[in-house]
């Protein structure tokens, strides 16, 4: 096992077998190549990236790389499919709540409105190799970006001769290929406390799982404390699941799906997880109020 700080602004992890040193160290050496290469496309961060220099465009149309490519089409395919819960334009309302942390009240309506206008209408198009951005708001992929690159991290690693098993994990993404089965864990999402039981525990095998929540990440406005996940539709951070964890035959998938489910109101989120192929979920309101459908049951491994 290795562990990584910085990566991605936040911790990777990867656990590796491989018949000889050699090929788990060019195997490593291949998929932090690869996270490094991709961060320079999606990176939200980094002021040069593909993503950022795009960004900078207004009704034009430009040439785009297949990667940047892929995830602006697929982010309109889950708009659509999440009736916009999944809403990569959400980063003008967090500013709003942002500048509501240091001035001590929580945005007005008037604030709210020319955001929710602008994020209604159409944000960008793409055909063939090229995008177009149609609006001004800045956008940001990078929940629905890391799934991905922990996806086409692990192929590349994959493709080292002699590697057999491979468990990837960036911030909570994870990422497994392999020809076993390995159990992982969710963690009570519950309490604050690193140390108490797994609230579930699950068999995974060639799957990504994406876990989202609000209980360590938010704004304090004034004496009172506020979700850093925010309802594109409304501006108003959404706090009623404390958890959600999506399991996915990727981790491009299981990412954008936590975070959509962590805005729908339950039964759809549960609707949606059920008419997607091989889609789980967990949505954990309190301690002893969770909500998961049949594919999520059928990977719990009983206490």
């Amino acid at each position: 096992m290795r562990h990584f700080e910085g990566v991605l602004g936040t911790s990777l992890e990867i656990q590796l077998l491989a018949e000889t040193a050699e090929q788990a160290s060019a195997a490593e050496h291949l998929l932090l190549a690869e996270i490094d290469r991709l961060e320079l496309v999606f990176s939200r961060f980094l002021q040069g990236s593909e993503l950022n220099q795009w960004q900078q465009s207004h009704q034009e149309w430009h040439s785009v790389s297949a990667d940047l490519h892929w995830l602006l089409k697929e982010s309109l395919f889950w708009m659509e499919q999440t009736d916009r819960a999944f809403h990569p334009g959400v980063d003008a309302l967090t500013g709003l709540w942002k500048a509501a942390a240091l001035n001590g009240r929580p945005p007005e309506q008037t604030e709210f409105q020319p955001v929710l206008e602008a994020l209604s209408g159409p944000l960008w198009e793409v055909r063939d190799l090229k995008a177009c951005k149609l609006s001004r708001l800045q956008l940001n992929f990078n929940g629905f970006a890391k799934g991905r690159i922990v996806d086409l991290a692990c192929k590349r690693a994959s493709e080292v001769p002699g590697v057999s098993e491979l468990l990837v994990n960036i911030g909570g993404d994870l990422r497994h290929q392999g020809s076993r089965p390995i159990q992982v864990s969710i963690a009570n999402p519950c309490s604050g406390a690193d140390n108490l039981p797994a609230f579930a525990c699950l068999q995974i095998q060639n799957q990504g799982l994406a876990t989202s929540g609000h209980v360590h990440r938010g704004f304090q406005v004034g004496d009172q404390w506020h979700s850093h996940l925010i309802h594109p539709g409304t501006g108003l951070p959404v706090t009623r699941l404390a958890g959600v964890s999506v399991l996915a035959d990727d981790s491009a998938t299981a990412d954008v799906l936590a975070t959509a489910f962590s805005v729908l109101p339950i039964q759809d989120s549960l609707a949606l997880a059920d008419g997607l192929p091989r889609v789980g979920c967990l949505l954990i309101e309190g301690p002893q109020t969770v909500h998961f459908n049949r594919f999520w049951k059928d990977h719990v491994l009983s206490s």
